[in-house]
């Protein structure tokens, strides 16, 4: 079939795409996934936000979940030089990496699309989050922030170039993604819990990834993947997917609660296999094949 990928081919039509998953087509240039767009479901069901309590997670995930965002702030300002302190997160949910980036010093804005996000967030940070990014901005910004956000994007290389503009001369674009590379994504294929249809429309390599933002006009100067962050919940799900009529239910409960025998069951054997997660998070990090990852660059002149 032909097709179009994202990632290497956004200006030149033609590149041969194979459907190799029944939810998505493979680039044979750049091995990137872009997904088959015949999911029937609502892509971003209130659920997807979370319960009632104005978070998206609650209990030990919502504690984790904080923590991982202030060591990712932590990581963000030791990253910037000299007294540039202004920071601009695009998708940035309910705001609890924002609230993290403030004490460390920042002044911070954002944007995010969906409607009950932005208004977590709005409600966490008590300031307007733009709809649109850099919608009504005074940019340009010492740094932009992608979190998780980039696979949601149609067209992921014009939102680069946006950024690119929107950055003062030196400064730091930070990103995020899942990786098709990771053991997770071999080992579980299409019941792998971070491919998450409908939602995620593509998903990169991460060496092509990297080359994109180098041909963008960026440079690289770090790259991280916390393991525990997302490996451990994506090997237990997937394992969980492979015999469960309904995908990704035990990150649903994460996110609602555990109500009912079934979803009760459920904990019960993410309690089992958790151990057996961490250990297996532990070792495609080691090998440099994570669940996911993060890449820090610079705007080059």
């Amino acid at each position: 079939m032909i097709g179009r990928c994202p990632l290497c081919d956004l200006e030149v039509e033609g590149n041969f795409i194979r459907r190799d998953w029944f939810t998505h087509f493979t680039c044979d240039q750049c091995g990137t996934k872009t997904l088959v767009e015949s999911e029937g479901e609502p892509a971003y069901p209130d659920e997807y936000f979370g319960g009632e309590n104005k978070k998206k997670f609650g209990g030990i995930a919502g504690t984790a979940r904080k923590y991982w965002h202030e060591r990712r702030a932590r990581t963000v300002r030791s990253l910037i030089k000299g007294a540039g302190r202004r920071l601009y997160d695009v998708g940035c949910g309910d705001g609890l990496f924002l609230e993290a980036c403030r004490t460390q010093g920042f002044e911070v804005g954002g944007c995010e699309p969906m409607d009950k996000a932005r208004e977590q967030a709005e409600s966490h940070l008590r300031c307007s989050i733009h709809q649109a990014a850099f919608d009504k901005t005074s940019a340009p910004y010492d740094i932009v922030t992608t979190w998780q956000v980039i696979e949601h994007m149609d067209n992921p290389i014009a939102y680069f170039r946006l950024v690119r503009e929107n950055l003062v001369p030196g400064g730091v674009f930070a990103v995020s993604t899942v990786n098709m590379e990771s053991w997770q994504a071999s080992i579980f294929g299409s019941k792998w819990l971070h491919l998450d249809p409908p939602r995620h429309l593509w998903l990169p390599k991460r060496k092509e990834l990297e080359k994109t933002l180098i041909k963008e006009g960026f440079s690289i100067v770090k790259r991280r993947w916390r393991f525990m962050e997302f490996g451990p919940i994506g090997y237990a799900d997937s394992i969980i997917n492979l015999v469960d009529q309904k995908r990704d239910r035990l990150l649903k409960c994460l996110k609602t609660g555990f109500p009912g025998i079934r979803n009760k069951l459920v904990w019960l054997l993410a309690a089992f296999l958790t151990p057996l997660a961490i250990l297996l998070a532990a070792g495609e990090a080691l090998f440099a094949r994570p669940s996911t990852f993060e890449i820090y660059a610079i705007k080059t002149s």
